[in-house]
């Protein structure tokens, strides 16, 4: 997934200082902060009273979300059990109606019961129906209930999602005394802190006063921390901030630092690490954990991504997914925001934590589910910035074992994409990228991926299809193959073509050669894949030995990662799903004469949660469904049914377009379902 800020310089969607010492002396606070002027503290006292206002609305709201979001769990608990006993009710009744009308004497014996004394079969079978149309129709009340519920949940969601962002454009207008002032404010301990082991409770009451001095010396500095992508590159920093630099004078990055009146200098954080860091301790000492999600999930990630989510920064949930997805940094840059990821190579995973400075950090007692600050261990596996873009650099896999072991892998796709890669190993190596920026593309953004090789490189077809050629100025010969199913993809620049139009080309044929023509700055083949007339990364649909897809976590993958699976887009995918679906579409609805029927695909996190309240006793844990991965869809049109052509038809050539049934869904399977496809490559 899309972790913080998106690397990309276009984004799609939405330390320790210099040295140690430096760092004690940002943190410790030892000078007082100048002497505020009248108006300056009437400033801060507005503005403090201001971010309480807004706080409180926030809080209100989320108050609010968290009381649906419980009034949807009971519901949905209570709607189990009636749907249950409905069916019991249902089983009931017909038991007795057979019974009542059985073929040897049932009809003879059901008479006699009416000129006998007492209730007869007919009266208990009749009786046995109203209960059961009964139990029905509180079911079906209890099932509109829990809609209505779910929908109130996701408008007080909605709701809370807004107030957080108007919180935070109402803050960017501020002055930095009136920043501080609110970020001190969100950092004081929760009205229900309980903390009755004195030791920790100083612990607690230190850090927060060393953080309260550090903001104030922030203030003190006249600088409002500004937003986490200015600092990105130490060489290009708002005034009037300067590079931080570590032990060998190299400049760190994601931070910056200002001059104080008397001389010194402070550490400025990003304005979401400001954020993150008040509301870890904001979260201290809580009794209950917020959220409502238990304290194993919360102590394994569920601190830290709650915290930074006030900054409007998705981050992974678990501690796998931060230890893999966030930014790297070396040790020696450790920074107050900082995610500290615990363990070690033997002990395995643990948890991760927030450093807060002075050698401290907040974590999670697993157990209880209550967060408190705690010695930085000497050894621990790794350091993630959140505020820098997720690093291209591959993470190694985490060391089994831990506290919070690694969450559960994607499914592997084994063998290739849905199409080929159009030039052969080892000839060629990947240049300009997809939505790449710059003069040299009319539309100011790159459609394609390039692939630079020698002139007279063979160009193969991606799949089979047919041809149409042009010759645009921009790629001098320009090969488009029509695949079926909205699938199309171009090749451009070639130096010689090798097709005609309207020929048909199987996968893997020489369509043409490299070449240098239109608009180049030197030999390359300009490749697209469209959907629907519509470019999408190539990257994301071949399988690239130089550009491996991205994992993310579960229900959370990208919009980048994902692909219309149907020409209405309401369907989604992930991308070489997507178009192996569409391909096999084409292909089913030339051998059947109707189009394939789809009724579900992607679901994100939310989306599991929502159909399995819905559908408990048919849906997989959310967080662990292969819908959650973009990679499996649920099918109609016959193909529900085990005994059509249609679904046969699914079972016997879905493989060949990488569509698999799972045994589990298989008539004789744990979980019969014959609607449901998973893509495997």
């Amino acid at each position: 997934m899309a972790v913080g800020r998106p690397s990309s310089p276009a984004p799609r969607r939405l330390a320790l200082l210099a040295a140690l010492p430096l760092a004690l002396t940002c943190l410790a606070g030892t000078a007082q902060a100048a002497p505020h002027t009248s108006g300056d503290t009437s400033a801060s006292v507005h503005a403090t009273a201001r971010a309480a206002a807004i706080q409180q609305k926030v809080e209100t709201r989320y108050a609010a979300y968290e009381e649906s979001r419980q009034r949807v769990e009971a519901l949905s608990t209570q709607a189990a059990r009636l749907t249950t006993n409905a069916e019991k009710a249902a089983d009931t009744a017909s038991q007795l109606r057979e019974q009542v009308a059985d073929e040897e004497g049932g009809l003879f014996h059901a008479i006699g019961d009416l000129v006998s004394p007492g209730e007869s079969d007919l009266d208990r079978a009749a009786e046995a129906a109203a209960d059961a149309e009964s139990a029905r129709q509180l079911s079906d009340m209890v099932q509109g209930k829990l809609a209505d519920s779910i929908a109130q949940a996701e408008h007080d969601r909605q709701r809370y999602q807004a107030a957080q962002r108007k919180q935070e454009r109402i803050e960017a207008t501020w002055t930095a005394r009136q920043v501080i002032a609110a970020a001190i404010h969100r950092s004081q301990l929760p009205a229900g802190y309980a903390v009755t082991d004195p030791a920790q409770d100083r612990r607690n009451h230190l850090a927060l006063r060393a953080w309260e001095r550090y903001l104030r010396q922030v203030g003190t500095a006249a600088v409002v921390p500004p937003p986490a992508e200015q600092l990105d590159e130490p060489g290009d920093l708002p005034t009037p901030l300067e590079p931080v630099r570590d032990a060998g004078y190299r400049p760190i990055h994601g931070v910056g630092q200002a001059q104080l009146p008397d001389g010194r200098r402070v550490t400025v954080l990003p304005a979401e690490a400001v954020r993150a860091v008040s509301e870890a301790f904001h979260r201290l000492g809580l009794s209950t954990v917020p959220g409502g999600v238990d304290a194993t999930t919360y102590a394994c990630g569920g601190l830290v991504a709650n915290a930074w989510g006030t900054s409007m920064l998705t981050l992974p949930s678990d501690v796998t997914g931060q230890w893999q997805e966030l930014h790297a940094v070396p040790r020696a840059t450790l920074q107050v925001g900082d995610v500290v990821v615990l363990g070690g190579q033997r002990a395995g995973l643990d948890q991760t934590a927030v450093y807060v400075g002075l050698q401290r950090v907040i974590v999670v007692d697993p157990g209880t589910g209550t967060a408190g600050v705690q010695p930085l261990p000497a050894r621990f596996l790794g350091v993630r910035r959140a505020t820098l873009p997720a690093s291209d650099k591959k993470t190694p896999e985490p060391p089994a074992g831990g506290t919070c072991s690694p969450a559960a892998p994607a499914p592997v796709v084994d063998g290739s994409g849905p199409l080929l890669i159009p030039l052969a190993a080892g000839s060629y190596r990947l240049s300009a990228g997809f939505g790449d920026g710059g003069h040299l593309w009319s539309s100011g953004e790159h459609t394609g991926q390039d692939l630079a090789a020698s002139t007279g490189t063979p160009v193969l077809a991606a799949a089979s299809g047919v041809v149409t050629i042009e010759h645009p100025d921009w790629a001098g010969n320009l090969v488009r193959i029509d695949h079926g199913g909205g699938v199309e993809t171009w090749y451009a620049h070639l130096s010689r073509v090798d097709v005609t139009p309207g020929q048909s080309v199987g996968p893997g044929q020489q369509i043409g050669a490299v070449g240098n023509l239109g608009n180049t700055t030197g030999p390359h083949l300009h490749f697209e894949v469209r959907l629907d007339g519509s470019p999408v990364d190539p990257t994301q649909v071949l399988d690239l030995p130089e550009a491996p897809r991205a994992t993310y976590t579960n229900g959370e993958v990208p919009e980048t990662a994902l692909c219309a699976a149907t020409s209405d887009g309401v369907q989604l995918l992930r991308c070489d799903a997507a178009v192996a679906y569409r391909l096999m579409g084409a292909a089913f609805e030339s051998d059947n004469g109707a189009p394939l029927c789809i009724t579900d695909s992607y679901r994100s996190r939310a989306g599991q949660e929502k159909v399995h309240v819905l559908k408990p006793n048919m849906t997989a844990t959310p967080g662990t469904s292969v819908h959650g991965w973009g990679l499996a869809v649920d099918l109609c049109g016959g193909i529900e049914s085990f005994d059509t052509g249609e679904h046969t038809w699914m079972v016997a050539h879905g493989p060949a377009f990488g569509w698999h049934h799972p045994s589990w869904a298989e008539a004789g399977g744990s979980r019969p379902e014959p609607w449901h496809f998973e893509y495997g490559g």
